[in-house]
């Protein structure tokens, strides 16, 4: 059996036009970014010798302007890509340079900011997807909605109660960002970058029939890479949690302030939104919105809203592994255990893509096309 032959509509270019276009306007957001510092030495956080990997075997201006090469050969050879067909002279040269942007940019530009950078921001967000989540679903469900009136009174009362430690963690996060935000630039726009080269990779290799039969074993086994990839967030989860003890783990001390105490418990949120997250690769509601999502219950969830983010976290999982295995030792491989969490992530993300495309059908696998998954909306909800 061959895998189901996808056409692209008029209107919407074809996959691999997408990713060159994302790796373009990435390429040329860092080339950007890295020449402003480049200009500005006062604001280079390449000058620093922990942000980057790199800097255990370059100074800090040979790796700024190194980057700036890189980009630059980014930003040419996505143009060419765009511009003339993906066969030929171009076709040849996208794969190498992708190789290398995704190495560069995922690898080799980030350092000990990077895993610290990303739980900051999700922790951010957490309160803001549980308020999302709760009105969406007091709305459209009537039997939940004594049971969040309750929780979102406790967590009034909570907030209320202890205010000014909230005010002081809120004030520290919010100073932190914007003092460091050139070092928080530097890791999330190079990864966007190495995010996009690496799925152009992919994508040109599955288009050359070089990746079929490895995304048929990879979508097969996609449930274990997925609760592995799972496990990934426990161990920084659990120790954020005994910061509310009065035996907290990665903290010196036991008696620690209330605003601290709240701190571990906003990044501890993150990292078990990273466990949903997770397992929705492959869970129902990864696939279809769930019934109490306004105007899209029961439709299928775009691959791509799952694909994008999860290829973002796994190719910064595998860039900090490194440096924290370095800087931390048996610390960062317990409590940081990126060195098997951004592999497996990485797997679990291709399998959900395999099993969305139907790319396990070269081997027998049940996955699901796409028209499997444009089934109407008032089918998946009987």
């Amino acid at each position: 059996m061959t895998a189901p032959q996808h056409h692209p509509s008029p209107s919407r270019p074809a996959p691999h036009r997408r990713l060159a276009a994302a790796a373009l306007g990435t390429s040329a957001g860092t080339a950007a970014l890295v020449a402003f510092f480049a200009a500005r030495p006062d604001a280079n956080p390449y000058l620093l010798p922990d942000q980057a990997l790199a800097r255990a075997f370059l100074s800090g201006p040979a790796l700024t302007w190194t980057l700036l090469v890189v980009a630059l050969l980014g930003v040419v050879t996505a143009g060419v890509a765009l511009a003339r067909p993906a066969g030929g002279a171009a076709g040849r040269l996208v794969a190498p340079v992708a190789v290398v942007e995704a190495l560069t940019f995922g690898v080799l530009a980030q350092g000990q900011p990077t895993l610290p950078a990303a739980g900051y921001v999700v922790a951010l967000c957490v309160p803001v997807l549980a308020v999302w989540a709760g009105v969406l679903a007091f709305r459209s469900r009537p039997r939940w909605r004594v049971p969040l009136v309750l929780v979102a009174a406790l967590a009034v009362t909570v907030v209320v109660v202890a205010r000014a430690a909230f005010a002081t963690q809120l004030g520290g996060v919010l100073t932190g960002f914007a003092r460091e935000r050139w070092e928080l630039a530097a890791v999330l726009v190079p990864l966007a970058t190495a995010t996009a080269w690496a799925g152009l990779a992919l994508v040109g290799a599955w288009r050359r029939g070089s990746l079929r039969r490895a995304t048929a074993w990879v979508t097969r086994h996609r449930r274990l890479f997925t609760i592995v990839a799972a496990l990934g967030p426990l161990p920084y989860a659990l120790a954020r949690l005994t910061w509310l003890t009065p035996w907290p783990a990665l903290a010196t001390g036991g008696d620690l302030p209330a605003a601290v105490r709240i701190q571990g418990l906003s990044l501890s949120s993150g990292a078990w939104l990273g466990v949903v997250l997770t397992l929705g690769l492959i869970l129902p509601w990864g696939e279809r919105f769930p019934r109490w999502f306004p105007r899209r219950a029961g439709q299928p969830v775009p691959p791509t809203a799952a694909i994008v983010p999860g290829g973002f976290v796994a190719v910064m999982l595998c860039g900090a592994a490194i440096p924290m295995l370095t800087l931390m030792g048996w610390v960062g491989a317990v409590y940081f255990p990126a060195w098997f969490w951004g592999p497996a992530l990485a797997l679990a993300v291709w399998g959900y893509a395999g099993h969305r495309y139907g790319a396990g059908a070269l081997d027998g696998d049940a996955g699901v096309s796409p028209a499997a998954t444009a089934r109407p909306a008032a089918a998946a909800r009987r």
